[in-house]
């Protein structure tokens, strides 16, 4: 199992990133973030919001981040954060 499939089922086995509702707009946004500027610039722009949404997706930010996942692999992972928290079979 390499260092994405762990990621992956840590994101999955978090109830609250489970829970968590995030718009896909915003999704979107936070992945062009991270690949452009990296990992620093979307702590930045989420420091920004007040959204309940916000404090979740610093959580996954922060499993990413520890996982040594290159920027351009997180912001995949961040764009795709909806599909991946309802895969089976991983």
């Amino acid at each position: 199992m390499d260092f994405i499939d762990k990621l992956i089922e840590e994101i999955q086995k978090d109830n609250e990133i489970r829970q968590a509702r995030f718009s896909n707009k915003s999704l979107s946004t936070i992945g062009d973030i991270c690949s452009r500027y990296g990992y620093g610039a979307v702590r930045l722009y989420l420091l920004g919001k007040e959204e309940d949404e916000s404090s979740i997706l610093l959580k996954v930010l922060n499993k990413i981040e520890d996982k040594g996942v290159p920027k351009e692999l997180g912001a995949f992972v961040l764009r795709k954060l909806n599909a991946i928290k309802f895969v089976r079979g991983i």
